[in-house]
């Protein structure tokens, strides 16, 4: 999603060549946007050699490939955010890259209690919300600790066309034109619309700032989570009711749900786990203002028009 929205927005702008696994899609987006693709897996050591041709002459690399899922393996998140942000790194100081642009998660500040106006300085958790969250920080500090000029950014719930995560799984909890809520209540959150990273990012690699800075991203729109949902129901399941549930119930069920699915059916992963159930409980919000000054950023799409062309993408799609 994120790496479709830069080359869509910029591929006019700068020449670019982007990676992937996916060698259908990466074609189809490569003869779309006149961009060049190199179908490289990023966790595989293998590929450090076809790493080093695509960053050969690249004066900026944007690094945002990562499992980011609630759920899975602790080996697959070492391997895709760990070893595959150490192998994009090792290209693009072979390559004396002029930016590295590394995209994070504020999942890192994640402490399964209500936190709003975070700002980049403030406290990590002793230990992280899950394997995503704490392979992520690993990645963070790799990056921090190359000779690049590097910048990192930590984008709040980044969404719009070419979602594959957060919508879809909020819209498979509906039955019955009703939507279950893991909580009772209406936590006030941040949500990023996905081309307004685009333009961090691209801010970024056009920035004189101190190599090594953290910004944290999102639209600066904080809202609570049922006009949020209600407006995306409005657009695509209209008479849907939203119901909330007793949160300390779930969190028990839900706990139970996890380890019966990690011990007995081999890792499955649940329709809902504890953290994605904490993300619609507890309040989470980010202070943009750093971004603001020293990069310039302002959010060009509101939430309300990024909603409205999530849902219009969305309904092309299942047309």
């Amino acid at each position: 999603m994120l790496g479709q929205a830069v080359i869509r927005l910029y591929h006019q702008h700068y020449d670019i060549h982007f990676i992937g696994r996916n060698k259908v899609l990466g074609e189809k987006i490569a003869k779309q946007y006149r961009a060049v693709f190199h179908q490289i897996d990023l966790s595989h050591s293998k590929s450090l050699k076809s790493l080093n041709l695509v960053c050969s002459d690249a004066y900026a690399v944007v690094h945002c490939a990562a499992l980011s899922s609630p759920w899975g393996k602790e080996s697959d998140f070492v391997s895709a955010n760990v070893k595959g942000t150490e192998h994009i790194l090792a290209a693009a100081e072979k390559s004396n890259a002029q930016r590295f642009i590394h995209i994070s998660t504020p999942s890192l500040y994640f402490d399964f209690k209500s936190q709003t106006g975070i700002k980049e300085s403030s406290a990590l958790p002793q230990s992280f919300c899950n394997e995503y969250a704490t392979t992520k920080a690993q990645a963070e500090q790799a990056v921090l600790s190359s000779a690049l000029h590097t910048f990192i950014l930590r984008p709040r719930g980044i969404f719009g066309p070419e979602d594959n995560a957060i919508a879809p799984r909020l819209l498979g909890f509906i039955k019955n034109n009703q939507l279950l809520l893991p909580s009772s209540r209406d936590p006030l959150v941040d949500l990023t619309y996905v081309d307004n990273v685009a333009d961090a990012i691209i801010l970024s690699v056009e920035s004189d700032c101190e190599s090594g800075n953290i910004f944290n991203i999102s639209n600066g729109e904080p809202a609570h989570i049922r006009s949020l949902l209600t407006e995306l129901l409005n657009a695509l399941v209209p008479n849907t009711r939203i119901k909330g549930l007793n949160y300390n119930w779930v969190k028990v069920i839900v706990k139970w749900n996890q380890w019966v699915h990690q011990y007995f059916l081999n890792h499955k992963e649940p329709r809902l786990t504890n953290y994605s159930a904490a993300l619609l409980h507890y309040d989470q919000t980010l202070d943009i203002s750093k971004a603001q000054k020293m990069l310039g950023y302002q959010p060009k799409v509101s939430i309300r028009e990024g909603i409205k062309r999530y849902a219009n993408w969305y309904k092309s799609q299942t047309i």
